[in-house]
């Protein structure tokens, strides 16, 4: 039976919560995640057999050509992470989304080709092209490094240009500091200066302090400064044993600095000496060869810290069912 949670139901929480952490579920599909979205239309939603969590999905409705659909970010979660599991969830889902008349369905798992053929025939689905930006709902070439428990084994795995800039960061004397309180006036002066450079829509100040408040003892605030000029920030989340790069912001002046590699190399710290394994910087919407792409030097910035290269896995699933919510 599937169930739509009761967020002030701190039982059937604490059930959900156990269930993400023991099948590798990403942030997004978080109950944390759910709560701080700004859609005004969203659910949670689990199916239970025999008294047991098969599986769980977080789903927030969108709205394109004047059609609603709704849209499960890395999402479903699947016990045992076991992708055989796929047709049993859409089976479900189908049915529920009928009584809500969706019709429109989008997941991007983290699961590559090979778990194609896990989906019946009896399902109607096509896949977003890979470099479909416009279209695509999120990355499908991920950012995340290995972390390695040595500091200087793990600088020697960069390439020299990233080694030579992280060593040379801290000569420059800048003043660095990780801790759980948020300078947000600081960070949300970077934030709209970072938003003009990379031309994406902004986030309201309430946006993040609502983030603040939910994430709580799971969140960290990275920052650089010189001579008490702010050149870099960061809120970070720790989830499912990783950090997460969530938002990072830099000043548009005094890049010569270097303030955005001795952050990451902050970070980078930081994992190695709470022995979190994984650094998930995010995804990056970039080719090799997309030159004239506005992303194309943050896929770099990016990549230089994946030095086992970007994880790719399959785009955006779109599936079409019956019916209509606006009908």
């Amino acid at each position: 039976m599937i169930y739509e949670l009761d967020l002030n139901d701190d039982i059937e929480v604490n059930k959900i919560k156990k269930f993400l952490a023991s099948n590798n579920s990403d942030y997004m599909q978080s109950i944390e995640w759910n709560i701080i979205r700004n859609e005004t239309t969203k659910y949670f939603i689990y199916y239970v057999e025999d008294s047991e969590i098969i599986w769980s999905c977080n789903l927030l409705e969108k709205e394109k050509d004047k059609t609603k659909y709704l849209y499960a970010p890395r999402g479903p979660v699947l016990k045992d992470d076991n992708f055989e599991l796929i047709n049993l969830f859409l089976e479900k889902i189908e049915n529920w989304m009928a009584k809500k008349k969706y019709t429109k369905l989008v997941i991007n798992p983290y699961i590559n080709e090979n778990n194609l053929k896990k989906i019946s025939g009896t399902y109607h689905y096509k896949i977003t092209p890979h470099n479909d930006y416009s279209n695509l709902l999120d990355s499908c070439k991920l950012a995340i490094m290995d972390i390695i428990f040595d500091e200087e084994e793990l600088i020697k795995k960069l390439p020299s240009k990233f080694r030579q800039n992280t060593r040379r960061s801290y000569r420059k004397g800048l003043k660095s500091k990780i801790s759980k309180k948020v300078d947000l006036a600081n960070f949300y002066q970077l934030y709209i200066q970072t938003s003009e450079r990379h031309k994406f829509n902004p986030h309201t100040m309430e946006y993040f302090k609502k983030l603040i408040k939910i994430y709580k003892d799971n969140l960290i605030f990275l920052e650089v400064w010189y001579n008490n000029i702010p050149l870099a920030m960061s809120i970070d989340i720790i989830y499912n044993k990783k950090l997460i790069y969530l938002y990072g912001v830099s000043a548009t002046e005094n890049r010569n600095l270097l303030g955005m590699y001795n952050m990451q190399w902050e970070a980078i710290k930081y994992c190695i000496d709470n022995k979190i394994p994984k650094y998930d910087f995010g995804g990056v919407f970039c080719e090799e060869d997309d030159i004239e792409n506005k992303d194309y030097g943050l896929y770099n910035f990016k990549k230089g810290y994946c030095y086992n290269g970007f994880i790719d896995i399959v785009p955006d699933i779109v599936f079409s069912f019956g019916g209509n919510k606006d009908d």
